[in-house]
């Protein structure tokens, strides 16, 4: 045994019941490391006389984290137990303990909290407490330093080989790896790395997979078509179509490099799968309308709409399956039992039915449409005052263009990091400033349009056409679809309802829904006009059927207009005495 290991601290006499850890990281050049540290810990325990008891040996284990370090957390937990607790426990240097700065001073701490010292061979730690606490602090510090600076230099290098066209790791299905000498190392042993070429047989497979997922077969289909050669578990498909090495893209952290290798499929190939990817529920846009149970047992009013009583999303149920009954029940309470929330189950078929009859006859009216034109318009202030605060607002863009050019001025002089921040600042006010100009203006020609009968009634009956058409075709998402250009929230209640509305004229041209009457008029005269807003008004006259055949008639409530813009809160009595005419004349 070597003598430059540290001697045993005060306190440990002969014959002390003695634990060893070892570990190592794995790898060519660590194979027999765990085995040459007991060999010296065996050693060192005879030199010293310590009755060594315990043996616990982690191999290719990273001491970034615990996590997988089994016999590490066996430690911890024996060292619990008192009646086997050992005195020491020697480690080879204490980056074999752990290289994570938190991870080694916490669990030391609780390994010596227990009376247990934790004594390093190699580490020269001084005798004095508190210098051999900062000793060992700084050991600490530089084992987690190391271990970053391996671990950047490891990424780097391997960027460097993807960047050179070759590819460090396993190949995925379809690639082989082929060796390719490309020099020697320093000792000079040849070094050998490796470049993707495509597999002579499951390159095959692999274009045949793509093209039938494209095609919209599902998994088990693939699986089935491709003999199970790629993949028998249909889990493994998931990764296999989102793994951009197929378009021969090489890849390494937030790297990409195109052309890399050759690629076993097209981007069309690859933009119509991941098409399909994102269009499931599960796994492709978030949101609410794409909850899996709205898209397997769609409902024209589910995913936005809410109880009356508490607020909380309402939830359909079929019923029972002898006596099924299509109803909305409040998500709070169909979770949380019967005294979470007094309201009442409603009959899905009554309320979506009124609801749509509510938009085609009392919404989607020339009357209703011109009155609420009317009545946006003036809420909004004065053109004047509107005009005034569009040019304060160009002079501040002014102000700001001359700011940023001086600002560039500076960064080019002296290389300034804070008039590089400042920039950014300026940029950001200069963006924030040329929203504020567009809303205006957008709220100045809103005061200025004038929109003729003939017009509404082309627009009016874009929408009924589409809700037609939609209808007849039977299918209920595009059917909730075109309901949310109009409807934006639903709070429904047993014998009531209240419902906010929303006139889509400006996102019309951009709808996924191609007007299939007058479209080219419609579409030029939809272009002029830039206003839009929201209303909440009642259902008037709704019934609901209970399961019992019961029936109660909604009793109208106040009606609300809601700017997008948020120019009006109808707060003031003057307001809600202009949203009762209109009211008024909507349900007469």
């Amino acid at each position: 045994m070597s003598d430059y290991y540290s001697p045993p601290p005060l306190g440990l006499s002969a014959g002390a019941r003695t634990w060893a850890y070892l570990r190592d990281s794995g790898g060519p050049s660590q194979e027999k490391s765990v085995d040459q540290q007991e060999e010296e810990t065996l050693a060192y325990c005879k030199r010293y006389n310590f009755n060594l008891v315990n043996i616990l040996r982690d191999v290719a284990r990273s001491a970034g984290s615990v996590v997988g370090r089994d016999e590490f957390m066996k430690m911890v937990e024996l060292s619990e137990d008192k009646s086997i607790r050992p005195q020491p426990i020697l480690i080879w240097n204490f980056a074999r303990f752990a290289r994570d700065f938190d991870d080694s001073i916490f669990y030391l701490s609780t390994l010596r909290r227990s009376g247990i010292i934790v004594h390093s061979l190699t580490d020269k730690i001084p005798e004095d407490p508190e210098m051999g606490r900062i000793i060992e602090f700084l050991i600490h510090w530089g084992n987690e330093h190391r271990r970053t600076e391996t671990s950047r230099d490891v990424k780097r290098g391997l960027k460097y080989l993807v960047s050179k066209g070759f590819a460090p790791g396993t190949p995925p299905r379809g690639y082989i790896a082929v060796k390719v000498h490309i020099g020697e190392k320093r000792d000079h042993t040849p070094r050998i790395v490796s470049k993707w070429e495509p597999d002579p047989v499951l390159s095959e497979y692999v274009k045949i997979a793509w093209q039938l997922r494209a095609a919209g077969k599902s998994f088990q289909e693939i699986t089935k078509a491709t003999n199970g050669h790629l993949y028998t578990s249909l889990n493994s498909w998931h990764s296999f179509f989102r793994n951009k090495s197929y378009l021969g893209i090489g890849r390494s952290g937030d790297l990409e490099v195109p052309d890399h290798h050759e690629p076993l499929i097209t981007w069309e190939l690859w933009e119509a799968v991941q098409k399909i990817y994102d269009a499931h529920p599960q796994r492709g846009k978030k949101g609410s309308l794409n909850h899996p149970r709205r898209v397997g047992t769609p409902r024209i009013l589910s995913g936005f709409t809410y109880c009356l009583e508490c607020g909380a999303m309402m939830t359909h149920n079929t019923g029972h399956k002898k006596q099924p009954w299509h109803q909305y029940i409040c998500g709070n309470k169909d979770r949380h039992g019967v005294t979470a929330c007094k309201s009442r189950r409603v009959s899905s078929s009554n309320a979506e039915t009124q609801t749509i009859n509510t938009v085609l006859n009392k919404i989607l009216t020339p009357e209703y449409l011109s009155e609420v034109i009317e009545e946006t318009k003036k809420h909004i202030d004065s053109t004047i005052e509107i005009e005034r605060q569009i040019a304060a607002e160009k002079r501040t863009l002014e102000v700001l263009d001359i700011a940023i050019q001086r600002t560039l001025n500076t960064i080019e002089t002296t290389g300034s990091q804070a008039a590089q921040d400042r920039l950014k600042q300026r940029e950001a006010e200069k963006v924030q400033t040329r929203y504020e100009i567009n809303l205006l203006s957008l709220q100045l020609a809103t005061a200025q349009t004038e929109i003729t009968p003939e017009a509404m009634n082309i627009i009016l009956a874009v929408w009924r056409e589409q809700f037609n058409t939609l209808k007849e075709a039977g299918n209920i998402r595009d059917l909730k679809a075109w309901l949310m250009q109009f409807v934006h929230r639903i709070e429904l209640g047993y014998n009531q309802a209240r419902i906010f509305y929303t006139y889509p004229m400006t996102e019309l041209v951009n709808s996924r829904f191609s007007p299939s009457v007058c479209g080219a008029q419609a579409k030029d005269i939809l272009k002029s006009m830039s206003f839009c807003f929201k209303t909440c008004v009642p259902i008037e006259g709704m019934i609901f059927e209970s399961p019992w055949g019961a029936k109660a008639i909604l009793s109208g409530m106040a009606f609300y207009l809601i700017l997008c813009q948020g120019v009006s809160n109808m707060q003031d009595t003057r307001n809600q005495r202009g949203a009762r005419r209109i009211l008024d004349k909507v349900v007469s």
